[in-house]
């Protein structure tokens, strides 16, 4: 079972966290964590008793992961799913996960390492070894990648490209820092820090690249070598393998059109269909991906009723409330109502309605523009842009249409059927009776409806 590294905060037994799943005390953990990771093997190859910046952080890391360690101990967490905030449940899950490692990074062996009696010692040279059990806690951020992948809207390719960078140069950051405690040599690149020098050696070795104008010397720092190289290669191969999907996978979406594109491309050519023809079929798909119109009934279809209504309303609510029929409906009637919303897109000079048709279905508009044309056909008598709706009145009776409507350029509709409209309109009888009282009133008008 894998605990959940987010922050969750109860109320009433419900559990809840940020996108992220981080609250400000995680951040700060995580940032501890990341400093750890770099600094302690700096300090084990490099560090001096005097730096006393240096023992200071690590004292507050080490207090600051103490206070992780005891927070952990009733922080609810989910299991399979769900929110569990029984306390020796949480304790139990705890000890067999990350109570070990976590416990290890914060016990500060390199501050007592530096403690009166102990410094300059054997002892000292051994505490500050084992202060690199503190850098095992940043194997936690591999379990907080996998948690942010499929808990967040980021794009997963991005925070895997971030993932793999962020692994790399820790990496690398390690290998040279190992490469200086076994003396590398320095001769080659004297003008250089240490550091660089052993930085260098790294990039050139696990890259396959190796100059050799440094080159490992004696038997520990030639197995040394031969290790990183063998790390390279399969680093290499992971690389090659996987940083062209990133790549690609950054805008899967961009990728899955372009790759319809290619094929409708090929379709049409080989059927000899004229040029301006294609042009047109090119357009029109295009279209559909600028604006992101598809299917969404089919998308939405995989969730549980309550979510599949709330992000329906959300995309529709303001569209409905703009039709005077809907504007005294309630929050009920509408949830139900936008279930029926159908998507649909018309092309430049596409005739939408005609007139003397009877009408069906009520549009309204989302993208675009539309003209209403006079009985002649001919005179504009209307333009209609986003948010605004026509053929309101196929709801109310079977009228035929009193305009022809067309589309100036690409347009994005939903539209409502006087079906799907009668079906929700039964299970409201108050609301009906009020739709009854305006269909009279609007046939007396007599009003034409586009």
């Amino acid at each position: 079972m894998q605990e959940n590294l987010g922050d969750y905060e109860t109320s009433r037994s419900r559990v809840s966290r940020s996108e992220l799943g981080l609250s400000a005390r995680d951040v700060v953990v995580l940032a501890a964590t990341i400093f750890v990771a770099a600094v302690m093997p700096l300090d084990v190859v490099f560090g001096s008793p005097d730096a006393v910046w240096i023992t200071a952080a690590s004292l507050f890391t080490a207090v600051l992961f103490a206070g992780d360690v005891a927070a952990r101990f009733s922080r609810p967490i989910v299991v399979g799913g769900r929110p569990v905030e029984d306390r020796a449940v949480i304790r139990r899950h705890y000890l067999r996960t990350w109570f070990v490692v976590d416990v290890l990074a914060a016990i500060p062996f390199d501050v007592i390492a530096v403690a009166p009696g102990i410094a300059g010692g054997s002892t000292a040279q051994v505490l500050r070894l084992l202060s690199l059990l503190r850098v095992l806690r940043v194997v936690r951020i591999l379990a907080l990648q996998r948690d942010w992948r499929v808990r967040t809207s980021f794009n997963p390719a991005l925070l895997r490209l971030a993932s793999f960078c962020f692994w790399i140069v820790m990496i690398s950051h390690w290998i040279a820092c190992g490469w200086i405690a076994l003396d590398g040599p320095e001769a080659a690149h004297q003008e250089l820090h240490p550091y660089q020098q052993a930085l260098y050696w790294t990039i050139t070795t696990l890259t396959t690249v190796g100059y050799g104008d440094i080159s490992p010397v004696g038997g520990g720092q030639v197995f040394y070598a031969m290790v990183v190289m063998g790390l390279g290669v399969a680093m290499y191969g992971y690389i090659i393998g996987n940083v062209a999907s990133l790549l690609a996978n950054i805008d899967v979406l961009r990728s899955q059109h372009l790759g319809r594109i290619e094929t409708i491309n090929h379709f049409l050519r080989d059927r000899h269909v004229p040029r301006e023809l294609q042009a047109r079929v090119r357009d029109y798909y295009n279209y559909l991906w600028e604006s992101r119109v598809g299917n969404q009934t089919e998308m939405l279809d995989d969730l549980p009723s309550s979510l599949h209504i709330e992000i329906a309303l959300h995309l529709h609510r303001n569209v409905l409330r703009k039709v005077p029929l809907f504007e005294s409906a309630s929050d009920t009637f509408l949830r139900e109502l936008v279930l029926h919303l159908a998507p649909q897109v018309c092309i430049p000079g596409e005739t939408i309605l005609h007139r003397g048709q009877i009408g069906q279905q009520i549009y309204f508009i989302n993208k675009g523009t539309v003209e209403v044309l006079a009985s002649d056909e001919k005179t504009v008598i209307a333009t209609l842009t986003d948010g605004a709706f026509f053929g309101e009145m196929a709801l109310l009776s079977s009228q035929p249409r009193a305009n022809t409507v067309l589309a100036v350029d690409y347009c994005t509709l939903y539209t409502l059927e006087r079906e799907r409209f009668d079906q929700v309109l039964a299970d409201f009888p108050e609301f009906a009776a009020q739709v009854r009282r305006v269909a009279d009133l609007r046939r007396n008008e007599a009003q034409p409806d586009p």
